[in-house]
């Protein structure tokens, strides 16, 4: 028998759950962010005749889940768009790691 894992919040650690739905309405207990660590990779699209692009390649992925108590504070909110685009974090000039 194969139990579900139970996922937590990961800035105050409570017990989360999926939404629940009612005829008229839903309720969502928690937000999921899908993140992790990056690496840039240059890529050309054969079909394409663009010059060569850079995108980030997610290389070890992480799932973030955020309570909806904790996602109505500001700062867990901007933390949590720091995970997200972390490209947007570094100076114009550094190379993105």
């Amino acid at each position: 028998m194969t139990t579900k894992p139970v996922l937590r919040c990961a800035h105050c650690g409570r017990e989360v759950f999926g939404t629940t739905h009612t005829r008229t309405t839903y309720h969502v207990d928690y937000y999921s962010l899908h993140t992790g660590d990056v690496e840039p990779v240059t890529i050309q699209r054969p079909e394409d005749a663009v010059p060569l692009i850079t995108v980030l390649k997610l290389v070890r992925p992480t799932e973030v889940f955020t309570c909806v108590d904790c996602y109505r504070q500001t700062p867990i909110r901007e933390q949590r768009d720091v995970l997200f685009r972390p490209e947007l974090m570094t100076e114009p000039d550094e190379p993105i790691a």
